[in-house]
């Protein structure tokens, strides 16, 4: 450079005659300066400087050498554009001004530096350069500006680095590859190391690096625009940006604050499409981007936000928030804030992405991290509704709930959930892995409704104790979609009362109704899960179709309830306060927790219509458990304290203790009906049971290892063959049933219709048919075969329809058949029993008075129809009954008085 110098003195002296030769100074491929060189008196150069001294100018033109990229010399007019404001430490800054006869004043005194513009032209440029510890520039304009900075540094100890007034819009270059630095005093009168009051724009691609020690990074009281570089925040005494709006298009923003929000549009909008924003924030009560009143919309771009003060927030709005794109990694920390309110208190929670409108998101790709020390930590929060119909997420929620007092002076409770509204959540799309370990954690959480329709798909783990999946205090409606939940938390007891309130592990869990029309739904509650309920709800339970798979493992238990009565909760796949209403889809559920239940309403239950066929595959495999006393907690497959209606539908029933269980009554009119009933304790497994049972249509097999089919109220006064008036009503269908007994009423029997096969047990004191009212056989058929037990009854007197009480002194083996027919061969009943068997009722329409029957025991029989259990023992028709091999037991007249037949062989 010094040999540079040394040749442009000479090359200055010899060209001096040349006339209008101008010599040029280049910086960063411009012009920086132009001037005659007869108006050059002298270039002296020191260590560093090259000083200009001018025959018009009093001062040198001082040019720090390291900025003069070169010098060159032509006869061209050259029309210098561009101001200059170099700084030089704590010598007066070097201003090159072309503009200082057409309105642009600039004075320096050392690195303070003021313009005032009144040129009334648009977007005059200035390059800004240089560095000084002590120095500033205050402009004052009339029209916008642009500011290039060039490895600019520059501290104001007592002020902004930069104040610029005048209401215009500064823009902001950052020169490729250069770092500019600006920092600000504690002395600073300012709220902002670039203070404005017009817009900023920031744009280009080199890096801007701020430190507001005084309060904000950069503050304006109009809108700020980042279209590119890489500005920096190191650290704010307040907010990295604070402005009345904020747009982001691209480039890279970091904020370091320790005691404010990151970005500020105070009460504008924030429209962010491109670029990347990492904020970090560790104080209290702050947002990493925040607007007041106003929306956010994000369509793109990258978002690296760590929040870890109480009560904190990543993206804050108090409008709507509408996201459309870009990728979103988001960690919370910060504890829940109680804030005195009216007679209590009202929480304030650390929340990523918080709307007091509406949050809408449509695609993007979202990670949300609510560390342990977030207890009560939100995901997405809004005041208003979600609703999401695309896009990836992923949130974790580790942070436990906690109890306190409400405004209204009543105990309340607060937990961690990913998606919390206090209106409505909906999700029409989108890819969801919802993790939750933090005690009464919930995965999705509304005030009022949740709608899942669509192509959502949604997976949630929810190990918190008493943790709930998705839960609405309205309803929930589910469309479409496939939802997959795994639940580990246990039951929590909460002190109330004189007792304890139990909180479940949930799946999805409704105060009010809850509706399945179509989707997939798949809740899995493993053995630390106790007490799990699958689909919950208050209210009623439809599902009018989808695929809903539900297991649940963990175990039931004894506790004091809140009255201080000895109480219990168990496992149940599908649970409702009210009624519960199948009318379509596939349900399959398993229950192998102690106690535990498949389907189980308050309410009624009804399954199927006459036009929809639902497949249900319910299945209990868990053992009772002892309450108090004798009263044990039993496993039900399909429970209900009101009415049991089964329409229609392919139904698989498989129990260790009861399979249909109703307190009012039970109907099946339709559908195909298997119920196994099959416990390892004694006098457990009943069938069917309720007070009132009615059998009008369908195909209903029952096999259990007590009672196949028992009507009765409960107890029965006066002892055990007491008439308790329940009813077990038959008017059509076909009912196979086996068990010990087979079918017992502790009531009335009354069948005037259908096809009813019975087995009871080969033993006594057990029976095939036991009741202790009537026994009316007023039409259908009826096939029963069970033990010799001496409390066996034949049909009663009052029997409409012609009956035949048989009673064998010998075993009908369980591979022998039962054949009966008239004289003249007319075939009347061939049956094969599952046990080997002593005493049968028979009734048929074609049994007629004064006709001569006769009865076998064993033979074969080939072709026709068989109808009955499907291990092969019930009733055969249709075909050939051969007599080979067969015992003719005995022939009879049927009575041509009485309706009752009773045969001794």
């Amino acid at each position: 450079m010094s040999r540079l110098y040394s040749t442009t003195v000479l090359l200055l002296l010899s060209l001096t005659a040349l006339g209008q030769q101008k010599i040029r100074i280049h910086n960063s491929g411009n012009t920086m300066y132009a001037k005659e060189i007869t108006a050059v008196d002298s270039i002296k150069l020191d260590n560093t400087y090259a000083k200009f001294k001018l025959s018009d100018d009093t001062n040198p033109l001082n040019i720090q050498k390291a900025l003069i990229d070169s010098i060159t010399f032509t006869t061209a007019t050259v029309n210098l554009n561009k101001i200059y404001i170099i700084y030089n430490g704590t010598d007066n800054a070097t201003i090159i001004n072309p503009y200082a006869n057409a309105g642009v004043a600039i004075n320096a005194t050392a690195g303070t530096v003021t313009v005032t513009a009144t040129s009334g032209i648009d977007n005059l440029e200035y390059n800004i350069l240089g560095s000084t510890t002590n120095g500033s520039l205050t402009m004052t304009t009339d029209k916008d500006v642009n500011l290039v900075l060039n490895n600019l540094t520059l501290t104001n100890p007592s002020g902004a680095a930069f104040y610029i007034s005048g209401g215009r819009t500064t823009n902001i270059y950052l020169t490729p590859g250069t770092t500019n630095t600006l920092t600000d005093g504690s002395a600073s009168t300012r709220n902002g190391t670039i203070h404005n009051n017009g817009p900023i724009v920031i744009q280009d691609t080199g890096n801007l690096v701020i430190t507001g020690i005084k309060k904000h990074g950069i503050n304006t009281s109009s809108t700020l625009t980042i279209n590119g570089g890489n500005t920096t925040i190191t650290s704010a005494a307040s907010d990295g940006f604070h402005s009345e709006g904020y747009t982001m298009t691209g480039g890279n923003v970091t904020v370091t604050t320790s005691t404010g929000d990151g970005i500020d549009a105070g009460d504008g909008a924030i429209a962010i499409s491109g670029g990347t924003i990492n904020i970090t924030s560790t104080s209290a009560d702050v947002k990493a981007i925040k607007t007041g009143v106003n929306t956010i919309t994000i369509s793109g771009g990258t978002f690296n936000l760590t929040v870890s003060g109480a009560q904190s927030k990543g993206i804050s709005a108090k409008g709507n928030i509408a996201i459309s794109g870009g990728t979103f990694s988001v960690t919370i920390s910060g504890t829940t804030v109680l804030t005195a309110s009216g007679s209590g208190f009202d929480p304030s929670y650390c929340t990523a992405f918080k709307s007091d409108g509406n949050i809408v998101i449509n695609e993007g790709t979202f990670t949300v991290n609510a560390l342990v020390g977030a207890n009560g930590g939100k995901g997405f929060s809004a005041d208003g509704e979600i609703t999401i119909t695309g896009g990836n997420f992923t949130t974790n929620t580790a942070g436990n709930g906690g109890t306190y007092t409400n405004a209204s002076g009543i105990a309340d409770s607060f937990s961690t959930a990913s998606f919390t509204s206090d209106t409505n959540i909906n999700f029409s799309g989108g890819q969801f892995n919802i993790t939750n370990t933090g005690a009464d954690g919930k995965g999705l959480s509304a005030d009022l409704n949740v709608i899942l329709s669509g192509t959502a798909q949604i997976s949630i783990t929810n190990s918190g104790s008493s943790g709930k999946a998705i839960k609405a205090d309205g309803n929930i409606t589910i469309d479409g979609g496939t939802t997959t939940i795994n639940l580990t938390g246990a039951t929590v007891l909460t002190a109330t009362g004189s007792g304890f309130d139990p909180s479940y592990p949930s799946g999805l869990k409704a105060t009010g109704t809850i509706t399945v029309n179509s989707g997939n739904i798949t809740v899995s509650g493993t053995s630390l899960a106790t007490g799990t309920k699958g689909i919950s709800a208050d209210g009623n339970i439809t599902i009018n179709g989808g695929i809903i798979q539900i297991t649940t493992v963990g175990n039931g238990a004894v506790y004091t309830n809140e009255s201080g009565v000895t109480d219990s909760y168990s496992s149940a796949a599908i649970t409702t306060d009210a009624n519960l209403v199948i009318n379509g889809g596939t349900v399959t559920t398993t229950s192998s927790g102690t106690g535990g239940k498949g389907l189980k309403a308050d309410g009624s239950i009804t399954i199927g219509t006459t036009t929809s066929n639902p497949i249900l595959n319910i299945t209990t495999t868990g053992v009772r458990f002892l309450v108090l006393g004798t009263d044990y907690a039993h496993p039900k497959t399909i429970v209900a304290a009101g009415a049991i209606s089964i329409i229609n539908g392919t139904n698989t029933i498989n129990s260790t203790d009861d399979g249909i269980h109703s307190d009012t009554s039970i109907t099946i009119s339709g559908g195909n009906t298997t119920v196994n009933a099959i416990s390892t304790i004694a006098a457990m497994g009943e069938g069917v049971e309720a007070p009132i049972i009615n059998f009008t249509g369908g195909v209903t097999s029952i096999t259990a290892s007590n009672d196949g089919i028992n009507a009765t109220y409960g107890t029965v006064a006066g002892g055990t063959e007491s008439n308790d008036g329940s009813q077990l009503n038959i008017s059509g269908g076909i009912v196979i049933v086996a068990g010990k007994d087979a079918i017992d009423s502790n009531g009335n029997i009354t069948i005037t219709g259908g096809t009813t096969i019975v087995c009871g047990p080969t033993a006594a004191p057990e029976e095939g048919i036991d009741y202790n009212g009537t026994f009316n056989m007023n039409g259908g058929f009826l096939i029963s075969a069970g033990s010799n037990a001496g409390m066996t009854k034949n049909f009663s007197a009052t029997s409409t329809q012609r009956t035949m009480y048989l009673k064998s002194s010998a075993q009908l083996a369980n591979t022998s058949l039962l054949h009966i027919r008239n004289a003249s061969g007319t075939e009347m009943v061939t049956f094969k029993p599952k046990n080997a068997v002593y005493y049968f009722h028979f009734s048929s329409t074609n049994v007629t008075a004064g006709t001569s029957y006769q009865v076998y025991f064993g033979g074969s029989y080939t072709g026709g129809n068989f109808v009955g259990n499907t291990s092969g023992w019930g009733l055969y028709s249709g075909g050939t009954y051969n007599t080979s091999g067969a015992t003719l037991k005995s022939t009879f007249t049927a009575s041509s008085s009485s309706t009752l037949n009773t045969v001794t062989f």
